[in-house]
C-alpha cells in the first residue's frame, strides 16, 4: 500500500470507526474477512500516516449546561497571527482555533454558557492589539462535529 493510497479494507475500517469509534477490531475484522491482527496493523498504519488523528467521543454541550456553540471570525492585523491564535487557545471553552482563508484570518469555535459569556469572550478577543475585528455566529442546531459522511474515496 503506497503512502497516498487506501484500499477497500482501509475505507471499510474508516467507515466503521466513523459510525462508532469504539467498534472492536474483531468486529471490523469479521466484516472485512481478515484477521484481527490485520485490522490492528492497518489501524496503526492509518494513524502513523496521519489519516486517523484521534479517536474521541462527541458530547452534547446542552446536556452539560453549556448551551451555545459559537463561531468567532477574526480579522488580524498580521495575517495568521500566532499571538492571536495562542491567546485564543487559552480561552476556556475553546474547541478549535485555526488559520483561515476567506473573509477571516482566524476562525475559532468555542462552547460558551450564555449570551453574556459570548459577549465577554468577544471583548477579550477584541482587546488584543493584533485583532482588527471579531464577528460572532451562534450555531442554532447541533452541528455534526464528527462527520459520518466525510468523503475520502
Amino acid at each position: 500500500m503506497s503512502d497516498k493510497m487506501m484500499d477497500q479494507i482501509d475505507v471499510k475500517i474508516l467507515r466503521m470507526l466513523q459510525q462508532d469509534a469504539r467498534t472492536p477490531f474483531k468486529v471490523i475484522a469479521e466484516q472485512c474477512n481478515v484477521s484481527t491482527d490485520t485490522i490492528k496493523n492497518r489501524f496503526n498504519s492509518l494513524k502513523k500516516k496521519g489519516i486517523i488523528r484521534h479517536s474521541t467521543i462527541v458530547i452534547d454541550p446542552k446536556k452539560i449546561g453549556l448551551g451555545n456553540i459559537v463561531l468567532f471570525g477574526i480579522r488580524a492585523v498580521e495575517r495568521y497571527s500566532d499571538s492571536v491564535i495562542n491567546m485564543i487557545k487559552k480561552i476556556p471553552g475553546i474547541c478549535v482555533v485555526t488559520r483561515a482563508i476567506g473573509e477571516y484570518d482566524i476562525e475559532a469555535i468555542l462552547i460558551l454558557k450564555d449570551i453574556e459569556h459570548i459577549g465577554t469572550t468577544k471583548e477579550i478577543i477584541e482587546d488584543d492589539p493584533q485583532v482588527k475585528s471579531v464577528n460572532v455566529d451562534i450555531f442554532v442546531d447541533k452541528p455534526l462535529l464528527c462527520p459520518k459522511n466525510f468523503e475520502f474515496e
